[in-house]
């Protein structure tokens, strides 16, 4: 918005000066018109932005018209200032070529930006009518599969279901798939981001290379005429240090420009799409496409230091979630909280976020989870109202466990998480279940303090305030070990296990009730069953949340970074689990 505003104002200046000069009738010797106008044209050029982002969230999508508006408005005015400025030399005629370059790149700018609307988007889902038609061969299966992906997030994201038929082939797909379902599922979201922030639609495919090749055999053009012309030394030396850092700057942009949409997935599809086309078969498509091939590879060889130097990553830097604890909230030495209240945003101030990169032992057990809710949920067709509530029926745990909203039953659940790790010396065993339920219950607990928008709506964080109030109560110094910790609030929870001496902040506060829920997870006998049970119900809680997320929020937080909710709640798209993709068949008519 400020490079806007920068660029509008600019322009005006320009546009006013000139006026001036030739409202008077004599030429200013500090100021040429003829070079005012060649720079004009990069206002426009840098108008356009930069093609890694466009939008700076989904509501500058809706204002596409908006955007439309200044390009001709700012066309209008950069023509008005080269025609005022017009003289038979070879600067103004450098001009135009820059002109249609500063157009091609703000006109690309609103496309995109009105690509990504909400309008847009459901008018091409529904022109998409006859989509499983297209794609039947089998050896377009994986194109088939790019473009399904897209088809249900965008689908899921305008309010629109695919047809059963769609439905069920996706499922029984996701079912067999392993663990690729998870990495079709990443480069998903990456591809909505894409869609939703930068100029996909503008970029990939045939258009897309036509408009950076245009714009790039332009710029290299313009640039060599300058270089030639410039030899007579007309203006001064520093207008032309200016003007070269001008068109440098705007080549370098090309050329990355064109080195993303080269290497893209966007354009590695598009070129399968057409080797395996039945009308690709002449001369010049075939060469064509090699010569993309050949581009692609080319750039695969120029990034290859950078891949050589974080090879040893095990996970991408996307699969980082993040980490909160309510036991080290309490134990920090900023916890010094007088009286009944405070500040809800003191929450935050208190609480210190990690960042975990997901294990691939952890991403293994939620794809198995949900593929197995999936094929069990295709054999008995259950009612979508199946929640995070029905895996505690029928377990040994207290019955208020199972009477809980979501927000209640993640702190209780996180704390009784953390005392039971704590206090439960298992690390000698090395259970991958107890390292799965301590992070999922920190990450939990990290979106429900800090990625609130995450999360349904509910009292999470006033039930959090006095869950931290009731905790200092019990405490003069608290000790900065974990282990302490826990045993203090469990030692706490026996001296108070009377119905009639518990606070009075009981409605509202769950610590007492988490104290007896890892009370009795730590009377369990079999440690390995009590955590895969924990596991199984945090990997519930997880599914639930992420269901109940509005859609337009996991888009949002596209521009931050996947998030782990997100992936499991696309993952549960894909795999039938949401209430949009439930399939109830229908009743045979009496």
């Amino acid at each position: 918005m400020l490079t806007d505003w920068v660029a509008t104002v600019a322009m005006g200046v320009i546009s006013s000066n000139l006026g001036d000069i030739y409202n008077k009738g004599e030429h200013t010797k500090n100021v040429d018109p003829q070079l005012l106008a060649f720079w004009a044209t990069f206002f426009l050029i840098h108008r356009g932005g930069p093609d890694t982002i466009t939008a700076y969230s989904l509501e500058d999508n809706e204002l596409w018209l908006r955007q439309f508006v200044g390009l001709l408005s700012q066309t209008t005015l950069t023509v008005y200032v080269i025609i005022l400025s017009w003289e038979v030399n070879w600067l103004s005629h450098l001009s135009i070529p820059m002109l249609t370059v500063g157009i091609i790149k703000y006109g690309e700018r609103t496309w995109s930006l009105y690509c990504g609307s909400n309008k847009y988007l459901r008018d091409s889902l529904l022109r998409s009518s006859d989509y499983s038609v297209k794609w039947e061969q089998p050896q377009r299966e994986y194109n088939r599969r790019f473009f399904r992906a897209i088809h249900i997030f965008i689908s899921l994201f305008v309010d629109m279901v695919s047809s059963p038929s769609e439905i069920i082939e996706d499922r029984k797909y996701f079912q067999n798939a392993g663990l690729f379902e998870w990495n079709f599922v990443d480069s998903e979201l990456k591809l909505m981001y894409d869609v939703f922030y930068t100029k996909a639609f503008a970029n990939y495919g045939i258009s897309g290379l036509t408009s950076r090749f245009i714009s790039l055999t332009t710029t290299i053009v313009v640039l060599v005429f300058y270089a030639k012309l410039s030899v007579k030394r007309e203006y001064p030396d520093l207008d032309h240090i200016i003007s070269y850092l001008l068109l440098i700057g705007a080549l370098l942009a090309e050329i990355f420009a064109l080195m993303s949409v080269v290497s893209s997935l966007w354009t590695q599809i598009n070129i399968n799409l057409s080797l395996i086309d039945d009308s690709c078969t002449n001369f010049v498509e075939i060469c064509r496409c090699f010569c993309l091939m050949f581009c692609i590879y080319v750039v695969d060889l120029l990034s290859y230091p950078a891949q050589y130097i974080t090879r040893n990553e095990v996970v991408p830097a996307e699969f980082l979630m993040g980490q909160s604890n309510f036991l080290n909230m309490i134990s920090n030495k900023r916890f010094n909280i007088k009286g009944k209240f405070f500040l809800v945003k003191k929450l935050e101030e208190l609480t210190s976020v990690g960042k975990y990169c997901v294990s691939s032992n952890l991403v293994k057990v939620i794809c198995e989870s949900l593929r197995d809710k999936s094929k069990e949920g295709t054999r008995s067709n259950p009612p979508s109202s199946l929640g995070y509530r029905n895996l505690l029926l029928g377990k040994n745990v207290p019955i208020f466990a199972s009477e809980l909203e979501l927000h209640r039953t993640i702190i209780t659940w996180h704390i009784a998480t953390g005392l039971f790790y704590f206090y439960v010396d298992d690390s000698s065993s090395k259970l991958d279940e107890r390292e799965n339920c301590k992070v999922m219950s920190d990450y939990m607990f990290y979106l429900l303090v800090n990625q609130r928008q995450m999360l349904p709506v509910g009292a999470g964080l006033i039930t959090l305030r006095d869950t931290v109030i009731e905790a200092e109560k019990f405490f003069f110094v608290l000790p900065n070990d974990l282990v302490q910790v826990s045993r203090a609030l469990l030692d706490q929870h026996d001296k108070n296990i009377a119905r009639d001496e518990v606070s009075e902040m009981e409605n509202t506060s769950v610590l007492f009730h988490a104290c007896a829920v890892a009370k009795q997870l730590i009377a369990e006998e079999s440690r390995q069953l009590t955590w895969k049970f924990v596991e199984d119900l945090w990997i519930e809680v997880m599914s639930y949340a992420s269901a109940q997320c509005r859609v337009d929020m996991h888009a949002h937080q596209l521009r931050r970074g996947p998030e782990l909710l997100s992936h499991v709640w696309l993952l549960q798209a894909h795999l039938g689990l949401l209430e949009q993709f439930q399939i109830i068949p229908r009743q045979a008519s009496v």
